[in-house]
C-alpha cells in the first residue's frame, strides 16, 4: 500500500504488516541527484535554476506518479481494488527469438532485474502471444529502473500515437517532457535525451492501426539512432514485422513452467483461501488435463481458470468455451476469488442476453475500427449506433456502471477504457460473426478476406486468436470464404513465380506459412511448411554469419555503416537463397496446396448435404 508521510509528504510503500518496503521518494531523488547534475551542461543559461527545477519539481512528480500507476494494479482475479504488484509479480523469463538471434549461447534471462536484462544488449523487443504478461513485465522493470537506480524510466503507450498527427520523437518531447512539465526548456529536453542516462519502454507495438504501422516503425528506428546513448525496450505481440527493426535484439517471453504456475497460483489466492489453492494446483497438474497444460501456461488464460475453477472445475477444450465461461463467472457467479456467490447489482436493467447483444456489437465495431482502447466518447457514440439500430433502451451510465463494477469485463485506465484483456473483445467480436445470417457472413468475410490477406496482414500473427476463435465458432464459413478464396489465389500467384522479384517471392512464401500456421486446427499441412521454413532460417543464419565474419573490419565501423554492410550482405543471401531454394520449393508445394483445395471443397459439400438430408427428414 502506498501512503504519504505526513510530515515530509514522502511516498512509501508499505507491505501487508505496515514495514516500508519502498521509500520511493528517496530513491527518486537518489536516482535524478545521480542521473540529472551530469546532464544538464554548463553552456546552458541558468543552468543550476534548470536542475533544481527539473530535479525537486516535475521529474520527481513524474516518475511518483508513474510509479504509483504501475505498482498498484487491478487484474482479472483483483479488479474490486488494487493491489500491488510486488506482491503478485511472478517474474517470467525471456529467451532469444529462435529465427532472429545471433547469439546461440544466450540463455533464458529473468525479467526480475533490468540490469540483467539489459547485460547484453542495449536495444530489445519483447515479443509474446496475447496474456503472456507483456505489459506486467513493462510496469515492474519500470519501478525496478528506479529502485536499482539504473536509469531513469519513461514509458510511452505505443497506441497513442494512431492519433497523433507528429512522430515518435515529437510525442516524447510534447506529450512526455513537455506535457508533463518535465523541463521548461527545448535546450534541455533535447540535452536529456542525449544523455543516455533513461530507459524508454515502449508499450503495445501491435496496437498500432495498420495505416501507420510502417511510418512509425521508422519513427522508433530513426529515435533510436538519434538518441542511441539510452536503452529501448519495445514490446508486441509476435510476428508484426517488429523483427525487422535493425538495431533491436529480439527476445520471446516464455511460457510459464510447471513450477511458475504453481507460484503464480499461490500468489493470487489470499492466503486464508489455501485450500482452494491446493484445489487448483491439484486441477492443473492433473494427467486428464495434460494436453492443456500449454494452454494454462499463459498467465492471462490461466487466470481465467483461477477465476472460473469455483464455478466449472475443469479445463474446456476449446477457447471459445474457456472465453464463455469467464464471461459467465464475471457476469453472475462471483464478484471476486474471495467472494464466492456475491452477485453485484446490475442498474442498467437489461438481460444477460441484452449484456452479451451489446458487448458482441460493440467489440465488433471497435475491433474493425482497430481500437483497443476506448475514449468515453468513442464508447457513448458506439452505444448510441447500438440503441438507434437495435431498439433497445438503456441508461449508458448505468450500462457503464454495470460493465465496469457488476461485471468487470471493461476497466478504466486513466482517461481510457478497455478489456481485461484484448482476447475477450476478440471472443464477442467473433461471437458476432458467427451469428449473421448467411449473406451478411458472406460480406463480413470477404471484408476479412481483402482487408486481413489480400492486404497482407494475414502475416501478422497478432490476429491468431481472432482467426482461431472464429474457425471454433464458424468453422464451415471461415473456410469458405476466406481460406478455399485464399489457397486459389495462392496457386495462381505460384503460378506467376518466374515473373516476380525475390522480395515478393519471399513475402509469398511467409504469407503461406503463416496463414497455414494461423488454421493449424483446420489446415493439417502447416507441419510440412514450418518444416521448411525453420530449414529455410537455419540456412539463410548459417550463410549469413559466415558472409557477416569475412569483413573482420566491421566491427571497427561506426553503427551505421556496420548496420548498412550487415543488410548489404542479408540482402544478397535473401536473393540467393529465394532463388536456390524457395522457388523450386514453392513450385513443387502447389500439388499440395491443391490437395488441400480439393480437401475443403468436399468437406464443405459434405457437410452441405448432411445439412439437407436432415432437413429432408424433418
Amino acid at each position: 500500500m502506498w501512503i504519504k508521510d505526513s510530515t515530509t509528504n514522502e511516498l512509501i510503500l508499505l507491505d501487508m504488516n505496515g514495514l516500508i518496503l519502498l521509500d520511493m521518494n528517496k530513491l527518486i531523488n537518489k536516482l535524478l541527484g545521480e542521473k540529472l547534475s551530469s546532464i544538464i551542461g554548463k553552456n546552458i543559461d541558468k543552468a543550476i535554476e534548470n536542475i533544481e527545477f527539473v530535479m525537486n519539481n516535475n521529474i520527481l512528480e513524474y516518475l511518483s506518479e508513474e510509479c504509483n500507476r504501475n505498482i498498484q494494479i487491478k487484474t482479472l482475479l483483483h479488479r474490486a481494488y488494487p493491489v500491488s504488484l510486488f506482491d503478485i509479480y511472478q517474474p517470467l523469463y525471456i529467451v532469444p527469438s529462435q529465427y532472429w538471434k545471433r547469439d546461440t549461447s544466450e540463455s533464458k534471462i529473468s525479467t526480475s532485474s533490468i540490469q540483467e536484462l539489459f547485460k547484453k544488449h542495449q536495444y530489445i523487443t519483447l515479443k509474446g502471444t496475447a496474456g503472456s504478461g507483456k505489459s506486467t513485465i513493462v510496469k515492474y522493470l519500470f519501478v525496478n529502473a528506479i529502485q536499482t537506480k539504473f536509469k531513469i524510466p519513461i514509458k510511452i503507450e505505443l497506441r497513442y500515437l494512431n492519433d497523433y498527427k507528429g512522430n515518435i520523437i515529437s510525442f516524447i518531447q510534447d506529450k512526455i517532457f513537455k506535457f508533463q512539465k518535465l523541463t521548461n526548456s527545448d535546450n534541455i529536453t533535447e540535452k536529456l535525451m542525449q544523455s543516455g542516462d533513461f530507459v524508454f519502454f515502449l508499450d503495445g507495438y501491435d496496437e498500432i492501426i495498420s495505416t501507420k504501422k510502417q511510418q512509425i516503425t521508422k519513427d522508433i528506428d530513426d529515435l533510436v539512432k538519434r538518441y542511441n546513448k539510452n536503452n529501448y525496450m519495445l514490446t508486441s505481440r509476435p510476428f508484426t514485422d517488429i523483427e525487422t527493426l535493425p538495431l533491436f535484439y529480439n527476445y520471446d517471453v516464455c511460457d510459464l513452467s510447471d513450477d511458475d504456475i504453481d507460484e503464480f497460483i499461490i500468489k493470487q489466492i489470499p492466503k486464508q483461501d489455501e485450500e482452494l489453492c491446493k484445489k487448483i494446483i491439484e486441477a492443473v497438474h492433473n494427467q486428464e488435463n495434460k494436453d492443456y497444460k500449454t494452454f494454462l501456461s499463459n498467465p492471462l488464460l490461466l487466470s481465467m481458470f483461477i477465476l472460473t475453477f469455483q464455478s466449472y472445475s475443469n479445463i474446456p477444450q476449446k477457447r471459445s468455451d474457456f472465453y464463455s465461461q469467464v464471461f459467465e463467472t464475471l457476469f453472475s457467479l462471483h464478484d471476486s476469488i474471495s467472494k464466492m456467490a456475491f452477485v453485484r447489482e446490475k442498474q442498467s436493467g437489461l438481460s444477460k442476453e441484452n449484456i452479451i447483444e451489446i458487448l458482441r456489437l460493440f467489440s465488433f465495431l471497435s475491433y474493425f475500427d482497430e481500437k483497443f482502447t476506448f475514449s468515453l466518447q468513442y464508447i457513448e457514440d458506439k452505444l448510441q449506433l447500438i440503441k438507434d439500430k437495435k431498439k433497445i433502451s438503456f441508461e449508458n451510465q448505468k450500462l457503464m456502471q454495470d460493465l465496469q463494477v457488476a461485471i468487470g469485463i471493461i476497466t478504466q485506465e486513466g482517461t481510457e477504457y478497455t478489456y481485461p484483456h484484448r482476447s475477450l473483445q476478440e471472443y464477442f467480436a467473433a461471437s458476432y460473426i458467427a451469428s449473421l445470417s448467411e449473406y451478411n457472413k458472406e460480406k463480413i468475410y470477404q471484408k476479412i478476406y481483402k482487408t486481413f490477406i489480400k492486404e497482407t496482414k494475414w502475416r501478422n500473427r497478432e490476429y491468431d486468436n481472432f482467426y482461431l476463435l472464429l474457425s471454433e465458432l464458424d468453422k464451415r464459413a471461415i473456410i469458405n470464404y476466406t481460406i478455399i478464396p485464399f489457397l486459389c489465389d495462392a496457386i495462381d500467384s505460384i503460378k506467376m513465380i518466374d515473373n516476380m522479384n525475390y522480395t515478393k517471392i519471399i513475402d509469398l512464401f511467409i504469407t503461406l506459412e503463416n496463414t497455414y500456421f494461423s488454421i493449424n486446427n483446420i489446415l493439417l499441412e502447416k507441419k510440412i511448411f514450418m518444416q521448411e521454413e525453420m530449414k529455410y532460417n537455419r540456412f539463410f543464419k548459417k550463410r549469413l554469419n559466415e558472409e557477416y565474419k569475412k569483413d573482420k573490419e566491421s566491427t571497427k565501423t561506426s553503427t551505421i555503416e556496420n548496420d548498412t554492410k550487415f543488410n548489404k550482405i542479408r540482402e544478397k543471401t535473401r536473393k540467393e537463397l529465394t532463388m536456390q531454394y524457395i522457388v523450386p520449393f514453392l513450385k513443387e508445394y502447389i500439388n499440395n496446396i491443391q490437395n488441400t483445395l480439393n480437401r475443403l471443397k468436399l468437406e464443405i459439400d459434405n457437410d452441405e448435404a448432411i445439412d439437407a438430408d436432415f432437413i429432408n427428414l424433418a
